[in-house]
């Protein structure tokens, strides 16, 4: 992810102009078409960004980045829908406080912009990713980048907050397929005499074997 860089003045004033906002996980924070403009600094959690209905995730960011902040300074409607993934602590900044904010810290300014470069060159290389890697490979990538986010470990699991359906939408790639690669990870495993490096369950997915999970989403293992 691609953080905003704040020195401490620019700490302090944004600490200044900012409103506190905390959330609980699944929370809806602004939606897509609707008018408001304000912008978002996240400072503790994560949000996913979603178009459509049902909702297709695009992208989740997590702390130190910012959401909404175009709608910020264009005053159009918004693009997509932000909704918390995680307890959510944040900083809900007015657009003219924001842009007042953009103008008198330029070095924020130009961190901004390398942040919306970093994610346009994001969805370029998942773009490529979608007809470069099998289904299998970018599945298993997405749920490493997710459990390095918004896991919770524990005992040697991680434990990753996320429907089939949701996974499906960042894997580039459709339920019913995620559906079937997961029990190719989980259980099924065992039939050809494999450990399983997962264990989907309902609305989650416990890791059981991280290192394997990586070896497949690096090209140097499979799923069968």
């Amino acid at each position: 992810m691609a953080e905003l860089r704040l020195d401490n003045a620019a700490q302090a004033d944004l600490d200044r102009i900012g409103q506190p906002l905390q959330r609980g996980p699944g929370v809806l924070l602004f939606a897509q078409d609707e008018e408001t403009d304000f912008a978002i600094f996240i400072r503790k959690g994560y949000v996913k960004i979603t178009l459509g209905s049902p909702d297709y995730i695009v992208g989740i960011r997590g702390p130190e980045e910012v959401v909404g902040e175009m709608a910020a300074i264009e005053r159009k409607p918004r693009t997509a829908s932000v909704y918390t993934m995680t307890d959510f602590d944040a900083l809900l900044i007015p657009a003219d406080a924001w842009l007042t904010f953009l103008k008198d810290h330029w070095l924020v300014t130009q961190s901004m912009l390398q942040l919306l470069a970093a994610r346009v060159r994001e969805y370029t290389e998942k773009h490529v990713e979608s007809g470069d890697l099998a289904t299998e490979q970018r599945l298993a990538k997405r749920l490493v980048e997710l459990a390095a986010m918004i896991g919770t470990r524990d005992e040697g699991m991680i434990t990753v907050v996320i429907s089939q359906a949701e996974l499906a939408s960042l894997a580039g790639t459709r339920r019913e397929t995620v559906s079937k690669l997961l029990a190719k990870l989980g259980p099924d495993r065992r039939k050809v005499g494999r450990e399983p490096v997962l264990e989907p369950r309902r609305q989650r997915i416990v890791i059981t074997g991280w290192d394997e999970l990586n070896r497949i989403a690096d090209g140097r293992a499979t799923i069968g």
